[in-house]
């Protein structure tokens, strides 16, 4: 059976991620806020998804997006 490198290693390699993760999460928590990641292919609607939900909820929630890949100059 093949175990998986960071079993055999006895590390989580992605362990630095994790924590950070964690870290924000709680924080999150604290304030109340939902946050999203949303990650898919280029040109698999994400940009349009986010300017229809923003549109639609606008009224009701505040909001923000946080851009981490700014492939086009629309997502620019």
């Amino acid at each position: 059976m093949h175990m998986p490198l960071e079993d055999t290693l006895g590390l989580n390699l992605l362990a630095a991620n994790q924590h950070q993760a964690e870290h924000n999460r709680e924080h999150f928590d604290a304030w109340r806020l939902l946050c999203l990641n949303v990650m898919s292919s280029p040109g698999a609607g994400k940009t349009s998804l986010l300017e229809r939900s923003l549109a639609a909820l606008a009224a009701d929630l505040q909001m923000a997006v946080l851009e981490g890949d700014m492939t086009t100059q629309l997502d620019a």
